[in-house]
């Protein structure tokens, strides 16, 4: 390549402007000789213009030479573009060097010491290499910038073969969902995110990736992708067992409401038949035959009404539960409603009390419902106190609550409210089971 040669460079006096930069400047000849030296060159690099001038650079700064400076400043003159690089010096400091071509064949550098931010971004790529995700940054002009080990891996990319080159000529520009968020970033400057995409790419497919897009206040953008394929096909295992054990559990509901249904009508037969022989229906009979046969028609009775309710429990798994809501006088409902468990509370040789406050009002509510929930509480007190007493309490609650230090009270319910208690002598719930008290049966 021919240059247009204008004469040798010849030593410089000193200029007011290149004396008050910061940065060390300096011009060589085409025998590389120096001909400026400015002041903040003889700081940064200890040498005073006077040894300088006129002298190789190469003798000037050895260790330009050795590294890839004459490599560098060769090409800045054959091509006649400038270059941007780093040298470091034998004390370990690293210069930044900015080398480019004058008239002729002369070349103008620009030097200033880089090392407290060659530290900065050697801790910079330390804390990029980290980190758990894959990080990638391109310029403003989608070229590569930076890649971390681990998006090499996962894209399967060398770095050497990414960096400097068009992320669009690595993987071709496509209208899919990740090229069209990294654009609008690009655009916009506005971070977004994908959740559990699919990239479209060689080597890609089976992949599922979280992908983060930020800008970059220099221009460009950075991405932070994460191979999450793992996770997901996890989630659609515990999603599959999950439906598996919900077809479990409905085929289980379905049995438990044939055989409940099987079982109502011979129990109906024991309840009637129990019922007659207790009447006296087939005749008088002894006092203590006609007791039992009381007592064992009350406990037919209370085990229908168990069938029932296994009968209703499954079906509203199946199905949404009916409510049907009335009036009624609690001291009428509870008594014949909690009969069969007195009985059964007798025959342990407990005592049963069921026990009413003066002027309870009327309640609203399903008298289905509230049956099965008082023989299930009724039935555990009987079934696990050994001795003592079991007792049902019904009483008002006030239409008012004080929570004010003055004594000021509010209306906490707009309607009277009645609360029924069940207490027994048994041992009780040991404390670590009891917030099990409301799930399902185990």
């Amino acid at each position: 390549m021919k240059h247009s040669v204008m004469g040798p460079c010849q030593p410089q006096p000193p200029s007011p402007e290149l004396e008050t930069l910061d940065d060390g400047f300096c011009i060589l000849d085409a025998e590389w000789r120096v001909t400026y030296w400015n002041r903040a060159a003889e700081h940064l690099l200890g040498l005073p213009r006077g040894r300088v001038l006129g002298v190789p650079i190469w003798d000037v700064v050895p260790e330009w030479k050795l590294g890839e400076g004459w490599k560098n400043l060769n090409a800045v003159r054959h091509d006649q573009q400038p270059r941007r690089y780093l040298e470091q010096l034998s004390n370990r400091r690293v210069i930044s060097l900015h080398a480019a071509p004058m008239a002729g064949i002369c070349i103008a550098m620009h030097f200033r010491d880089a090392t407290a931010e060659v530290r900065r971004a050697g801790q910079h790529e330390a804390l990029l290499e980290s980190i758990r995700d894959g990080f990638l940054a391109v310029d403003e002009c989608w070229t590569i910038v930076y890649v971390n080990s681990l998006a090499e891996s996962l894209l399967r990319l060398p770095r050497e073969r990414a960096l400097g080159v068009s992320l669009w000529t690595l993987y071709p520009r496509r209208s899919n969902t990740i090229a069209d968020c990294l654009r609008a970033t690009m655009n916009d400057g506005i971070p977004r995110s994908l959740r559990e995409v699919e990239p479209d790419g060689r080597g890609l497919r089976g992949r599922i990736f979280d992908v983060w897009t930020y800008p970059l206040s220099g221009g460009g953008i950075s991405v932070l992708f994460q191979d999450v394929a793992d996770r997901v096909g996890r989630e659609n295992e515990l999603s599959r067992l999950a439906s598996e054990a919900h077809e479990a559990n409905e085929a289980k509901s379905r049995f438990f409401a044939a055989v409940s249904h099987e079982l109502r009508t011979p129990l109906n037969a024991i309840v009637g038949y129990t019922h007659l022989l207790g009447s006296s229906t087939y005749g008088q009979m002894p006092t203590g035959a006609e007791r039992a046969a009381q007592r064992a028609s009350a406990c037919a009775e209370h085990l229908a009404r168990l069938v029932d309710d296994v009968l209703l429990l499954t079906t509203t798994e199946l199905t949404r539960l009916p409510i049907a809501i009335e009036t009624i006088d609690l001291s009428r409902f509870l008594p014949p409603s909690l009969r069969s468990l007195e009985q059964m509370a007798e025959a342990k040789g407990l005592s049963f009390n069921l026990e009413f406050a003066d002027r309870l009002p009327t309640v609203d509510t399903d008298s289905q419902r509230l049956r099965q929930l008082l023989v299930a509480l009724v039935s555990n007190a009987v079934k696990y106190t050994s001795r003592g007493s079991v007792a049902v309490r019904v009483a008002r609650v006030s239409d008012s609550i004080t929570l004010a230090p003055d004594g000021e009270a509010y209306t906490l319910f707009p309607e009277p409210q009645v609360e029924i208690s069940v207490t027994d002598t048994g041992s009780g719930i040991p404390e670590e089971h009891r917030e099990r008290i409301f799930g399902a049966f185990e």
